[in-house]
């Protein structure tokens, strides 16, 4: 009995710590963690970028020790990895690059060079501050009793287990890294089976609130970022119902990390039972939560930073070179003009540079769109349409392809088209009807 109270008074005390750092706005609408890691930020100031500088050089030493000397504890940190060594490899030689001011054109272009190296930094503390604290909701029994509730809802709309309704919170109010970080967690634990795992961190694994307004405001529509906030909340939702019930997604298959089948959950409760189920499911997990628990995650939740820095540094270099440095963006977006005319997008041309280049990072379709005199609704309609696509490299793909869910470069690729080729329309009618075009 005393096991037990003991167990309820610390899922009561750390779910709503938890609740209080990742969705309670405290200070100018915006939530602790996000107030904390925007003050680590601003801390290093002007020298941001050493972060991912630093990192980056860890990394690749750790490769070089791993792979070349066979040093035993840094062949065991680079162990199965193989695409990614070489990713590592080359974010530090970009480092080596930018510290001696290399009159390269990735160099010293102002948008490039080390305008990357600090959005780096900033993805790095996102992670690792977040990720740091995230155990609170993992450890806490939030996500347990948040599953058994949400179960009726979850199962037969998006055919997902409670346990995503923390997800698209996690997301909405934190990071798209950290959706990614909490699914790969579950993945891991079997709370998830590998198609589901891969649905949620390509359906939910969204920009958070706050970034939301910062793509409005880049997009040049922030008197609409209300309506940004909820259409893109609607749709996501929309779209995550749809996404898993058709290829790629719905190949994959259902089974837990371990190879074994998933459990039909077929039980009715009534209300007051489900609650007092649900309480006693979050009491269980919080009784075994310690202060190791705690350690553990933060070394987790840096190296986990620390190798999609690694990934993501050559690979927004590589794609802002060819966004600022040739025209094939603009090429690639041509064949999409006739897609977005017959979708009711005013100034199809305009959009469709855009409509592509999400997948490198968010915020690209909203600065290029934001640099043109395009109407209110095709600029909703690019910022609508770059964050429901989900699946962008500077982030939330290089979190996936660090985590433990199978999806490789190509399967990201695929989904991120699919999920274009379905929003399309849906984003076209959500522009019209905030728009009045």
């Amino acid at each position: 009995m005393k096991e037990e109270k003991t167990g309820t008074l610390k899922f009561v005390v750390f779910s709503l710590l938890g609740i209080l750092l990742f969705f309670v706005p405290v200070w100018k609408g915006q939530i602790p963690v996000i107030v904390l890691i925007n003050g680590v930020k601003a801390a290093f100031g002007s020298r941001l970028g050493w972060i991912s500088s630093i990192s980056c050089l860890f990394l690749a030493t750790e490769v070089i020790g791993g792979t070349v000397f066979g040093i035993p504890r840094l062949k065991k940190a680079v162990e199965g990895e193989k695409i990614r060594l070489i990713f590592w490899l080359l974010s530090a030689g970009i480092v080596i690059l930018n510290l001696a001011d290399a009159p390269l054109f990735f160099i010293t272009h102002p948008k490039i060079g080390g305008e990357v190296l600090k959005l780096g930094s900033a993805v790095f503390i996102t992670i690792a501050v977040a990720g740091s604290l995230v155990i609170l909701i993992i450890r806490s029994g939030l996500v347990e009793f948040i599953a058994v509730l949400m179960e009726p809802v979850m199962e037969p709309v998006f055919r997902l287990p409670g346990e995503a309704a923390v997800n698209i919170l996690s997301s909405f109010i934190s990071s798209a890294s950290i959706g990614v970080y909490f699914t790969d967690q579950y993945y891991k634990n079997r709370c998830y089976t590998t198609r589901q795992a891969c649905s949620v961190v390509t359906s939910f694994s969204v920009i958070s609130v706050g970034y939301i307004g910062v793509i409005a405001s880049l997009a040049g529509i922030g008197e609409l970022y209300g309506a940004l906030l909820i259409a893109s909340f609607l749709t996501v939702l929309l779209m995550g119902a749809v996404m898993i019930r058709i290829p790629p997604l719905c190949l994959i298959p259902d089974r837990y990390i371990d190879g074994s089948r998933p459990e039909k959950r077929a039980e009715r409760l009534g209300a007051s039972v489900r609650f007092r189920k649900a309480l006693e499911a979050g009491s269980q997990c919080a009784s075994g939560f310690c202060l190791e628990d705690f350690r553990k995650n933060v070394l987790q939740s840096l190296g986990f930073a620390q190798k999609i820095v690694g990934v993501m540094i050559p690979t927004v270099t590589l794609v802002l070179t060819l966004v600022y440095g040739t025209p094939v963006f603009s090429w690639l977006g041509r064949p999409l003009v006739p897609v977005l005319k017959a979708a009711g997008v005013p100034e199809a041309a305009a959009a469709a540079p855009s409509v592509l280049i999400g997948i490198v990072e968010v915020t690209l379709p909203s600065i290029l769109i934001g640099g043109t005199e395009a109407a209110a609704q095709t600029r909703f309609f690019v910022a609508l349409l770059s964050i429901v696509q989900i699946i962008f490299f500077s982030e939330a793909g290089n979190a996936i392809l660090a985590s433990d869910i199978p999806l490789g470069p190509g399967k990201l690729i695929g989904i991120f088209l699919m999920r274009t080729a379905v929003a399309i329309p849906i984003v076209a009618l959500a522009a019209r009807l905030v728009c009045g075009g």
